[in-house]
């Protein structure tokens, strides 16, 4: 627009005589004011150009800083995730670690109370008048002081604990993860690991050397039996049967050194299809790999504990306890249910652990039966070979039915062509001709019932869809072919065809041609 203009000026100007060097003037000025506007324009071109260029430069520098620092967000939080699990990975570790440690020290310190209070009580029991002794009362301390010391490391134990599940779930503070459940369970192990005897006095200047001497030699002399009541339990026994309860650590012990815990790949094989890998899943696993190994050693323990609880429980008279010869025949009788009634618990505690022992033998009796069932159950193999052996079997008593069917047939027809077909032999013909009939039919019906036995198991289903598949498969091969072969008898039919027509079509041109030739 302005280069127009700037040309209608310069056309219109007037022109006057007076001045003859206008016009040079004027033509002098022309092509400047054209140049000028060309040249403004390109500038202004080029001005936007450089504009837009430079926007899209900034645009693009913008777009691959922003690309640049995703990429770096994306690499660090890569980078800080892949920190983030290690260091999870590792705590975890080591918390475990910790655990099992600590764990082991209990289990150690729980079964060093087990048999310490044992062995005050035997001692306790080897004395007519059931007193005190410095070696019971220094028994009874160290029993007391490993009981503190365990009570200590429950605590320890459940720390680890719990910090180990915060790790395993991402929790950040462990106090989330002191839940009602586990504070009830902690309270629990505190109140089992603080059950035990506690040494009430020091026994030094109780009785004089010679009143102890006198109370022991009267044990051996003793004839008549002070009778006691039904609820009679000494202090001792009462405090000590429930230190028996310690060795729930005998399951963590377990759990902790099962190679399916240990195992880092397990564990994440076990988190991926949501099983707890806890004691109960341990102890399935080896009742499944070793049932007997394991019946006998639950037996075992079941056994010695309950044999040495009744003795504990049970007496003849108040200052004389049962042999424990007699309170393991006791609880053998009770365990097996078979009850004689020659040895009876004479106390509400000795009935009570009678009790439990009874119920103790059903249950394990019941896994016995279960164990013994699966270890009579045939392997795979060999109920192939069984089936192999019985089909063979039938097999040859089907021939020799069919055999006999044929016999008895050819004998009955021999009788019917010498009119002998109301005879004896021919009715015993018969017979035997019909039971041979019955005989193939029975053996058929065995067959198919060994067959339907024989496809019980997930490896012959497993066969026979393998089976089905490779016939499907082939028969969709044939199915192609002949789809393949058909297209092409197609194609071919269709190329006689056209020939036809083409043969056709030139047999009418010959007969159009001929047929003028002719008239003429």
């Amino acid at each position: 627009m302005t280069s127009v203009e700037h040309r209608s000026t310069v056309l219109n100007f007037p022109v006057s005589d007076d001045q003859p060097n206008t016009n040079h003037i004027e033509c002098s000025h022309k092509v400047p004011v054209k140049s000028v506007s060309i040249i403004s324009r390109h500038i202004s071109q080029l001005s936007l150009h450089s504009r837009r260029s430079s926007k899209q430069s900034n645009e693009t520098i913008s777009e691959n800083k922003l690309r640049q620092k995703s990429m770096q967000k994306r690499r660090s939080g890569k980078i800080l995730s892949m920190e983030l699990v290690s260091y999870r990975l590792s705590r975890r570790k080591k918390l475990h670690a910790k655990c099992r440690q600590v764990n082991d020290i209990m289990c150690a310190l729980g079964f060093l109370g087990i048999i310490l209070m044992i062995i005050d009580n035997e001692i306790t029991f080897a004395r007519f008048d059931h007193h005190e002794t410095i070696s019971t009362w220094l028994l009874k301390l160290t029993i007391t002081i490993s009981s503190m010391v365990l009570i200590g490391l429950v605590l320890y134990y459940h720390y680890y604990e719990i910090n180990l599940y915060c790790v395993n779930n991402s929790i950040e503070h462990w106090r989330v993860g002191l839940t009602g459940k586990r504070l009830l369970s902690i309270m629990l192990e505190i109140v089992i690991c603080s059950i035990h005897p506690i040494p009430r006095h020091f026994p030094i200047g109780q009785y004089s050397h010679d009143e102890r001497n006198i109370a022991n030699s009267t044990k051996n002399y003793q004839s008549t039996a002070i009778p006691i009541a039904l609820t009679y339990v000494p202090v001792d026994v009462a405090l000590g049967l429930p230190m028996f309860g310690r060795l729930y650590l005998c399951c963590r012990y377990i759990t902790f050194h099962s190679r399916l815990v240990r195992d880092t790949s397990l564990q994440s094989l076990g988190y991926l299809n949501k099983i707890s890998l806890d004691f109960i899943f341990v102890i399935k696993t080896y009742f499944q790999q070793w049932p007997i190994r394991c019946l006998v050693i639950f037996c075992t323990m079941v056994f010695l504990i309950g044999s040495w609880s009744l003795r504990a429980c049970d007496m003849i008279s108040e200052n004389e306890h049962i042999s424990i010869f007699a309170a393991m025949w006791l609880f053998i009788v009770t365990f097996t249910t078979v009850g004689y009634g020659d040895v009876t618990p004479a106390t509400y505690c000795g009935r009570s652990v009678a009790t439990i022992a009874s119920i103790i033998g059903i249950l394990v009796s019941a896994l016995l039966i279960a164990v013994v069932s699966q270890k009579l159950i045939l392997s795979r193999w060999e109920r192939y070979v069984h089936n192999f052996v019985l089909n063979c079997e039938l097999a040859k008593a089907q021939k020799h039915q069919a055999a006999n069917i044929i016999i008895n047939a050819w004998k009955m027809w021999r009788l019917t062509k010498i009119h002998k077909y109301n005879s004896i032999e021919y009715i015993q013909s018969q017979q035997a001709f019909f039971k041979s009939i019955d005989g193939i039919k029975y053996i058929k019906k065995k067959q198919r019932k060994l067959n339907d036995n024989h496809i019980t198991g997930l490896a012959e289903l497993l066969m026979i869809q393998r089976d089905t598949s490779t016939v499907l498969d082939q028969s969709l091969e044939q199915m192609n072919t002949m789809k393949r072969k058909i297209d092409s008898v197609d194609e071919k039919l269709d190329a006689v065809n056209q020939t036809v027509h083409h043969i056709q079509n030139t047999l009418s041109l010959l007969l159009d041609r001929i047929t003028p030739l002719k008239r003429v």
